[in-house]
């Protein structure tokens, strides 16, 4: 299985630990030039009108208040919503290549809606595919990701025991079918994931004793919403 780190990397949990709301421009800027972090752990979604914004959650009901999904609403709709909605692009703008981009694809199908082709064409008009790795649940959004970029940015799959996570693939299975670079699954599964022939990323880490443990037992990655406490243990 081909390396994708060299050494321990620590990524910021959707922007969090350095101020601001996550996923928000302002807790990106917020993790310029921090000491240690090597990137930022961030949400891709596509809306109604085929703009990739940055969110979590497909419906905007724990961040506004408001019950509405992303996936049906146009960006001019969403932003009278929630102001602080980020582009990618404008994300992409602000950071440019002072960071890595740990970009994960929010899709809740498997059918072709144009999401990974644009999330490619704007990477790309970026020059940042260096800079990229691309992540999903969604085994299947990642294979078609990985097939249009030619395998040259590394993909990540995700998984959980979570309820919201199908069961079929909550226990990593989803890599017989997307063939990914590592795998990123949740702390508790971490150390059954050691035992495969991939490379590990893991979330969501926010103690130092654990953080110190994970790495001595391999971990190649950490996302985390208290970064700045953690980098001590990350080496440059």
């Amino acid at each position: 299985m081909k390396e994708v780190f060299a050494r321990p990397h620590l990524y910021s949990h959707r922007g969090l630990g350095y101020g601001g709301k996550e996923n928000t421009l302002a807790s990106f800027s917020s993790c310029l030039h921090q000491d240690r972090l090597d990137g930022i752990e961030l949400d891709v979604q596509q809306t109604a009108d085929g703009k990739l914004v940055v969110m979590h959650d497909f419906n905007l009901k724990r961040v506004t208040g408001t019950d509405a999904k992303v996936s049906e609403l146009s960006y001019a709709e969403l932003k009278a919503i929630y102001p602080e909605l980020p582009l990618l692009d404008e994300v992409f703008s602000l950071c440019q290549d002072k960071l890595l981009y740990d970009l994960e694809i929010k899709s809740e199908t498997i059918h072709t809606l144009g999401l990974e082709e644009r999330l490619l064409k704007m990477i790309t008009s970026h020059h940042l595919a260096k800079k990229v790795v691309v992540s999903s649940f969604n085994p299947i959004s990642l294979l078609r990701f990985k097939r249009i970029s030619g395998a040259q940015i590394p993909t990540a799959l995700i998984y959980s025991t979570d309820a919201s996570v199908p069961k079929v693939l909550q226990h990593g299975l989803g890599r017989y079918v997307a063939r990914p670079s590592y795998l990123k699954p949740e702390q508790a599964q971490a150390g059954q994931a050691l035992k495969t022939a991939y490379q590990i990323c893991t979330w969501t880490v926010d103690d130092v004793p654990t953080a110190q443990l994970l790495i001595k037992a391999g971990v190649m990655g950490i996302i985390s919403n208290t970064p700045g406490e953690l980098a001590v243990l990350f080496n440059f």
